[in-house]
């Protein structure tokens, strides 16, 4: 069918609709950035946050390497060098951007699917430990209906 002949799909009668559409995208954007920064800034809080919180454990490693270190010098030395590899860990949360940070998990997830799987699986089951070890509502009750029944 010729889209000439058919007035309602001819678009030369059409107003040309793109420069309204690009400025309704733009408009858009500038009222999402603020939203883009607040979400920015709170991630790299996070981030932040959770450098300190590796480093801490990385400390407290060392320092149960340093109790093993007169009974098990070689278990010793090993959990110094995971101790080691967690000083790393938080170094570059502190110095890599999120931008840097989600390539490179993107990157390992590639070469490495069976450990991030894994890795999720431990997340997971640890997730649900806490979950029921805090008393969620609605665990117990749910629980409680089905010994009942």
């Amino acid at each position: 069918m010729d889209p000439a002949a058919n007035p309602a799909t001819n678009t030369n009668d059409m107003p040309d609709e793109r420069p309204a559409a690009e400025a309704m995208g733009a408009e858009l954007a500038d009222a999402a950035q603020p939203l883009k920064q607040k979400t920015q800034s709170l991630a790299e809080e996070q981030k932040a946050a959770g450098a300190e919180r590796v480093g801490d454990v990385a400390r407290a490693v060392h320092g149960a390497a340093g109790e093993l270190e007169d009974h098990l010098p070689g278990v010793a030395g090993y959990i110094h060098d995971t101790a080691a590899r967690l000083e790393d860990a938080a170094s570059s949360l502190r110095e890599r951007n999120l931008d840097e940070l989600l390539a490179g998990f993107g990157k390992f997830a590639r070469s490495q699917p069976g450990a991030v799987f894994g890795g999720a699986l431990l997340a997971g089951f640890a997730f649900s430990r806490f979950l029921k070890s805090s008393g969620a509502p609605g665990c117990d009750q749910a629980r409680h209906s089905q010994n009942r029944s």
